[in-house]
C-alpha cells in the first residue's frame, strides 16, 4: 500500500512519522498535561493563591481547548497540521517559560488560557487525524502503537517533574520543560507531514446522486444520528473521568486510606492503562470497536460504583484501580477508531473536533461540578454514585451509536 509522498529527507517512512508523534504524546502528555497538581503545593506556599483559584486556572484552559477542538481539526484536514502541532509546542514552551516567572493570578489564568489552545493542536485528537491521513485504511493499528506509548506519559511526566521539582525548585523545574518542548517542536517540523503531501483515505468517498449538493464533512456528520450517541458517550466520560481525577486523592483521605496506600493506588493506574492498550494489541484481530466499547463503558460504573459502595481496603483498592486504568487506557483508542467506523471516513479531524468539544467542556466542567456535589451533599458517596450514573448514561448513548451506525449502513 502506498504512503504518504514525502518532501523531505526525514519524512520518508510512515513508521518513522508514527515513532515520532507518539514520542511527542509522551512528552506533551507527560509535561504539559499531568504535571498541573505537582506545582499547587509549592506555588500556593509560595505565591498564597488558593487551591481552588488555581484549579479555576486549569478548568479555564481546559474549555478553551475544547472550542478550539472543531477549527484544529478541519485545519489539519486541509494538511496543516505540521505547522499546528509545530507551533503548538513553540507556544507550550513560550508559556511554560512564562509560568516560571509568573507572580499575579491574572497573568496565571491568561497563560493557562493560552496553554488549552496548545493542548487543542499538540494532544491526542489532532496527532490521531495526522495519522489518518499517513495511514489511511491501517489508522487501527497505528493509533493503537501512539495510545501505548501514550499511555506510559503520567509515568514518565509526573515522577519527573516531581524530582526536579524536590531538587531544584517549581520555577527552574519549568524552564526545563519548555526546553523539552522545544525539542517535541523541532521534531513535529521536522515529520508531521505538510500540505504539500498526499494523504491517504481511509475509505472511498460515499458516492453521491448527480445533482446533489455535497456538504462539507461536519455538515454531513451532525446529520448522522450516531454522530449525536458518541457525543453523549464520550462527553459523559469526560465529566466523570476529569472529576475522579482531581477528587480520587481526597475522597480516599476522607476514608482515613494511609497516604502511602494512596500513592500507590494512584500511581497503579498509569500502568494499568498500558496494560488494556497492550492486551488490545494482543487481541486487536479478535474484538470489533463495539465490543471495545461495551467493554469499556460496563467497566466504568462498576469501578465507581465499587467507590460509592464504600471499597476502602488494599485488595478492594487495588481492583479498583486495575478496572479503572484498563477502561482508561482504552477508552482513547475507541475514540480514535468510533468516529470512522459509526460516522465515515472523510474530514476525520473536523468530526473528531466536533467531538472533542463537548468532551472537554465536561472535562472543566467535572472538577467544579464535583466539588459542588460534595459540598451539597456532606460526602464523596453520592457524588460517586452520580457519577456512576452519568457513565451508565454514557452507555446508553454509545450503545445507541453503535445501533444507528449499523442501521445507516
Amino acid at each position: 500500500m502506498a504512503a504518504v509522498r514525502a518532501s523531505g529527507p526525514w519524512r520518508k517512512r510512515p513508521a518513522t512519522i508514527l515513532w515520532m508523534l507518539s514520542l511527542g504524546q509522551l512528552i506533551s502528555w507527560g509535561l504539559v498535561y499531568y504535571t498541573f497538581p505537582l506545582f499547587v503545593v509549592p506555588m500556593t506556599e509560595d505565591l498564597g493563591w488558593s487551591r481552588s483559584a488555581m484549579f479555576g486556572a486549569l478548568s479555564a484552559g481546559l474549555l478553551v481547548a475544547g472550542l478550539c477542538s472543531i477549527p484544529v481539526g478541519a485545519w489539519i484536514d486541509r494538511g496543516h497540521g505540521r505547522k499546528l502541532m509545530t507551533g503548538g509546542s513553540l507556544g507550550a514552551a513560550a508559556l511554560l517559560m512564562v509560568w516560571s516567572r509568573v507572580d499575579t493570578l491574572p497573568l496565571f489564568y491568561a497563560l493557562w488560557i493560552g496553554l488549552g489552545v496548545c493542548q487543542a493542536v499538540i494532544l491526542y485528537e489532532p496527532a490521531f487525524a495526522v495519522i489518518t491521513r499517513v495511514y489511511g485504511p491501517r489508522y487501527k493499528q497505528a493509533i493503537l502503537l501512539m495510545t501505548f506509548l501514550g499511555g506510559l506519559a503520567s509515568t514518565f511526566g509526573i515522577p519527573f517533574a516531581q524530582l526536579l521539582i524536590e531538587r531544584i525548585g517549581w520555577r527552574p523545574t519549568l524552564e526545563v520543560m519548555a526546553a523539552i518542548n522545544l525539542g517535541v517542536a523541532l521534531m513535529h517540523w521536522l515529520f508531521v507531514p505538510g500540505p504539500g503531501e498526499e494523504a491517504i483515505a481511509i475509505a472511498a468517498p460515499t458516492p453521491r446522486p448527480e445533482g446533489t449538493i455535497r456538504k462539507g464533512p461536519l455538515a454531513t456528520a451532525v446529520r448522522v444520528p450516531a454522530f449525536w450517541g458518541l457525543v453523549v458517550a464520550f462527553a459523559g466520560y469526560g465529566l466523570a473521568f476529569s472529576a475522579m481525577s482531581f477528587h480520587l486523592i481526597p475522597l480516599l483521605d476522607d476514608r482515613g486510606v494511609p497516604i502511602g496506600v494512596v500513592m500507590a493506588i494512584i500511581a497503579l493506574i498509569g500502568p494499568m492503562q498500558v496494560v488494556g492498550r497492550v492486551l488490545l494489541m494482543a487481541g486487536q484481530r479478535h474484538i470489533t470497536t463495539i465490543q471495545l466499547g461495551a467493554l469499556v463503558y460496563f467497566a466504568f460504573p462498576v469501578a465507581m460504583a465499587m467507590l460509592a459502595m464504600g471499597v476502602s481496603d488494599v485488595y478492594g483498592l487495588i481492583l479498583f484501580a486495575v478496572i479503572y486504568g484498563v477502561a482508561n487506557g482504552l477508552v482513547t483508542i475507541l475514540r480514535g477508531m468510533s468516529v470512522p467506523e459509526f460516522i465515515g471516513p472523510e474530514g476525520y479531524g473536523v468530526v473528531s473536533g466536533a467531538l472533542t468539544m463537548p468532551t472537554n467542556i465536561m472535562r472543566a466542567v467535572g472538577p467544579i461540578a464535583a466539588s459542588l456535589a460534595w459540598g451539597a451533599f456532606g460526602g464523596y458517596t453520592p457524588v460517586l454514585w452520580g457519577l456512576a450514573g452519568i457513565m451508565l448514561v454514557a452507555a446508553l448513548g454509545f450503545a445507541a451509536a453503535a445501533v444507528l451506525s449499523r442501521r445507516q449502513a
